[in-house]
C-alpha cells in the first residue's frame, strides 16, 4: 500500500503516511522472508519470544505477539508438529500449559535470527550516526503515541 500525501501536507500528516507505509513494507517484507524458512511472521516471534525465555504460558506469549489465545494455539500447533516447540505442565501449575523450545527450534531460530539480522542490515543500511539520530526522533514519536494511547485507555476505564 502507498499512500502519496497531498500537495501541501503539514510534515506530521506526511511522516505518519510515510510511517504507515514503512510498516505495511515491513509487514511484507517479513512474510515473505520468513516464508523462506517455512514460517509465518507470528511462529518467528513466537520462536524468538521463547528463545529468550524457560518457558512462556499461551497467555503470556499471546500478549507478547499482541493475539488471543486461539490464535497461539494454531501457532503452537504448528510449531509443535514442525518439533519446534514442545507443550508440558507448568511446574508451579499444572493446569497452565507451558511452551518451551527444543534443540530443534533453538537451532532454527537461530539460524533465522542471525538471516533476520543481515537482512535488516542490508535493507536499511546507511551511516550510524544519521541511524542514531532517526531513532532518536522516532522514540520520541513513539512514547508520545504511547502516552496518547495509555491516556484513552485511563479515559475509557472512567466511562464505564
Amino acid at each position: 500500500m502507498k499512500t502519496t500525501p497531498p500537495t501541501g501536507q503539514r510534515p506530521e500528516q506526511e511522516l505518519y503516511l510515510l510511517l504507515t507505509d514503512l510498516f505495511y513494507l515491513l509487514d511484507d517484507t517479513d512474510r515473505q522472508f520468513f516464508g523462506e524458512y517455512g514460517l509465518s511472521t507470528r511462529q518467528f516471534w513466537a520462536l524468538h519470544h521463547l528463545s529468550v525465555t524457560a518457558g512462556l504460558s499461551m497467555i503470556d506469549l499471546s500478549r507478547l505477539l499482541f493475539t488471543d489465545k486461539s490464535n497461539v494455539t494454531a501457532i503452537a500447533d504448528r510449531l509443535e508438529n514442525a518439533k519446534l516447540i514442545k507443550r508440558s505442565p507448568a511446574p508451579q501449575d499444572r493446569r497452565m500449559t507451558l511452551l518451551t523450545l527444543t534443540p530443534q527450534g533453538r537451532e532454527r531460530h537461530d539460524e533465522v535470527y542471525a538471516a533476520h539480522q543481515e537482512r535488516i542490515r542490508s535493507i536499511i543500511g546507511g551511516d550510524e550516526t544519521t541511524l542514531r539520530q532517526v531513532i532518536q526522533h522516532l522514540q520520541r514519536i513513539r512514547v508520545r503515541f504511547e502516552q496518547h494511547l495509555h491516556a484513552d485507555a485511563g479515559r475509557a476505564s472512567v466511562a464505564k
